[in-house]
């Protein structure tokens, strides 16, 4: 599905996310090869998903 005018997205259509992944929508992180300024690399990829994994975790936590 189009994400178009539901998350973010730079002019050449990847998810714009900060430095913990975070997007535009609470709750909802973005990594890899999907994600604005990646490297498109497998190392990039797989830190981008440790970091958002962690961010994930931190937000879920503290909706406790």
């Amino acid at each position: 599905e189009d994400l178009k005018g539901k998350i973010d997205l730079d002019e050449k259509g990847y998810i714009i996310a900060d430095n913990e992944m975070k997007t535009n929508i609470d709750g909802v992180f973005a990594a890899g090869d999907i994600v604005a300024g990646s490297l498109k690399q497998i190392v990039t990829a797989a830190s981008s998903g440790a970091i958002a994994g962690t961010s994930a975790i931190k937000y879920i936590n503290s909706k406790k």
